[in-house]
C-alpha cells in the first residue's frame, strides 16, 4: 500500500508539473491573405510563445509575393480611439525564402496584448504589406 501511495503521489506531482509547463506555451496561427482583392499572395504563420522565457518562435510560409519579403510585423489596435496602431517588427533574415523561421523576444505588454486576440501579422515590402491576417490561438 505504501508503495502505491508513493507512485500515486509522484504521478500527481508529474501531472502538476506538466500542467504548469503546458500553460507556459501559447500556440498561435495566422492565415495570410492579400491586402487587396485580386492580388496574388497567400501564407500561413505557425507561432509559439514561451511565456516563461518571453520568446516567440515559429515559421511563416508564403507564396505569390512580388519579391521576397523585406518586412514582417505585428500590428496591434490603437491605444486610443484616434491613435496610431502599435507595431512590433519581426526580424527577417536577408533574402528570406519560404518557410521563414523566426525567433524574437516579446515584451510582457505584447504577450498580454496578443492573448487578447486583436493582433495582425503583416508580410511584404518596406513600402507596404502584401499579405496579412489575424493572429489567433490554435484550436
Amino acid at each position: 500500500m505504501r508503495g502505491f501511495a508513493r507512485i500515486a503521489g509522484a504521478g500527481a506531482a508529474l501531472g502538476l508539473l506538466y500542467g504548469v509547463a503546458a500553460a507556459d506555451t501559447l500556440k498561435l496561427t495566422a492565415a495570410l491573405e492579400p491586402d487587396q482583392r485580386g492580388k496574388p499572395g497567400k501564407g500561413t504563420a505557425n507561432l509559439s510563445i514561451d511565456t516563461a522565457t518571453k520568446t516567440l518562435t515559429g515559421t511563416i510560409e508564403y507564396s505569390g509575393l512580388a519579391k521576397p519579403p523585406q518586412m514582417a510585423a505585428f500590428l496591434s489596435p490603437p491605444a486610443t480611439q484616434n491613435g496610431k496602431p502599435g507595431t512590433l517588427p519581426i526580424p527577417l533574415p536577408a533574402n528570406p525564402k519560404s518557410p521563414v523561421s523566426i525567433k524574437m523576444q516579446m515584451p510582457d505588454a505584447a504577450i498580454a496584448a496578443i492573448k487578447g486576440g486583436e493582433w495582425i501579422l503583416l508580410l511584404g515590402t518596406k513600402q507596404a504589406p502584401e499579405i496579412g491576417g489575424d493572429v489567433k490561438p490554435v484550436q
